[in-house]
């Protein structure tokens, strides 16, 4: 069983994101970080690493009405 929440998504017209004051805010936090990059085929670089988890939060987006 999964230990996962949904998540919502909705597409933001541009001209929603042009009248926004301010701007939009992005915060968010990067947990258990490893990263280790090797020579792989040709001598291109290759990135391997893994992340426990990522939060990520998004404000100032005035949405409207939500539909349930």
């Amino acid at each position: 069983m999964s230990n996962t929440s949904p998540i919502e998504t909705r597409e933001i017209a541009d001209a929603d994101l042009d009248g926004i004051a301010g701007g939009l805010s992005v915060g968010g936090t990067l947990d258990g970080l490893t990263a280790k990059v090797t020579q792989g085929p040709g001598g291109v670089p290759v990135l391997e690493g893994s992340i426990k988890s990522v939060g990520i939060t998004v404000s100032d987006i005035p949405l409207g009405p939500i539909a349930l």
